[in-house]
């Protein structure tokens, strides 16, 4: 930029495939000194020169939700996908219909509190589900998301919405996550009261979205708020380390303090509180093989991205093997 151009600073308001939209509407491109791309909601310093924006600096982000892009395979780059920066809450939406899964919200919340927003589960399209089948989910959503507040919604009736307006306060900004046809669009335009978001019915034959939203936004509402609506999620895989299992699943923090061993896996350590809970009935089977799971995920991941994780795995691994056969050498007849 020679010296005509100005500076100023703006909030990334949409991203398209090579063009970012930056308050208060301005086309922008990227400059090639940033070491990576910005992302919906972050705060960036930028350059114009008569009708051309270029982004020459990405302030300190407060958070990031961030996902594995899809797709990554062995022998391929794992690469890391943005979703959105300064992100106070994500709200975790799925419908009330066959859409509902406990499992899948656990990753979402996973996903939610490694990025450091706080996690709102939002079960959509309320009106189309007998009293005791929204009673029913709650109570599923109770099971996993220790805590976390949880508002039934309707965009078409408004129930709900009053509750999560509250939320919603002046300056603030919200991420909405969740599958395609889950009604976050409609979200959008019931909170909105005019219709930003264009919205299409799910498909008949097997009830699943289109993809309504093609690219992140960010869209104001008239108090002040801001929400992030994104594509829908087909596939969410995690971008985290195994750190972000201890707010996602505190019971079984909460019980691992118990274990004889520090780095207790839950599997067949001996005196492990968790494996005692799950015989008892206290922890679900499906609860722990989730945790499992995960772990397993976020633990090779690690070794994808960073060989010394891999070293140190394999070192843990010797470690409790070392401990066992110790420990079964001492034990009595």
């Amino acid at each position: 930029m020679d010296a005509e151009a100005t500076t100023f600073r703006a909030r990334v308001t949409a991203v398209h495939k090579n063009r970012w939209v930056i308050e208060p509407g301005d086309q922008a491109i990227v400059s090639n000194r940033l070491d990576e791309d910005p992302v919906v909601g972050d705060w960036v310093i930028a350059e114009r020169h008569e009708a051309l924006c270029r982004i020459v600096e990405i302030e300190p982000r407060t958070g990031l939700l961030t996902r594995k892009r899809p797709g990554d395979v062995a022998n391929d780059a794992v690469v890391e996908q943005p979703i959105a920066a300064n992100v106070d809450l994500a709200l975790l939406t799925m419908a009330v219909d066959d859409d509902f899964s406990v499992r899948r919200l656990e990753r979402y919340l996973t996903l939610a509190w490694d990025s450091g927003a706080t996690p709102v589960v939002i079960l959509t399209k309320a009106d189309l589900a007998d009293p005791w089948q929204l009673d029913d989910r709650v109570s599923a959503v109770d099971t996993v998301a220790f805590g976390t507040e949880c508002i039934t919604t309707s965009a078409h009736t408004g129930a709900g919405l009053d509750r999560l307006r509250a939320l919603l306060q002046h300056g603030m900004v919200a991420a909405l996550l969740g599958s395609s046809g889950v009604g976050k669009s409609s979200l959008v335009n019931a909170l909105a009261g005019v219709d930003l978001q264009v919205v299409t019915d799910v498909r008949d034959f097997d009830g699943k979205g289109r993809h309504t939203t093609t690219s992140r936004r960010l869209v104001e509402l008239p108090w002040g708020a801001y929400l992030v609506d994104t594509p829908g999620l087909r596939e969410l895989q995690l971008w985290a380390d195994e750190d972000a299992l201890v707010d996602s699943f505190p019971d079984i923090t909460d019980l691992a303090r118990e274990c004889r061993f520090r780095d207790c896996t839950h599997e067949s350590e001996p005196d492990c509180a968790v494996t005692v809970a799950v015989a008892d009935g206290r922890l679900s089977e499906e609860r722990i093989e989730s945790w499992r799971r995960l772990r397993r995920e976020l633990a090779y991941l690690a070794r994808r991205i960073d060989p010394a994780a891999a070293r140190a795995e394999r070192q843990k691994w010797k470690s409790i093997a070392r401990s066992r056969r110790a420990l079964n050498k001492v034990r009595p007849e």
